[in-house]
């Protein structure tokens, strides 16, 4: 793995926590959280790319 590879999974565990934590909070206020896997397509560079989309309603 390279140093740039590195980095790029270190930020992803980083902002997967973060996520997670403002997930629990959510649903802890009383939200229910949806959260889906969607694929990005590019015309270039590797696809599909997996996004998380995410929304909280009542």
């Amino acid at each position: 793995m390279t140093e740039e590879q590195r980095e790029a999974a270190e930020y992803l565990r980083e902002a997967m926590r973060v996520f997670n934590e403002t997930v629990r909070q959510a649903a802890h206020r009383g939200l229910h959280v949806e959260v889906q896997v969607v694929e990005m397509r590019m015309s270039e560079g590797p696809t599909p790319i997996p996004l998380i989309s995410a929304s909280a309603r009542l």
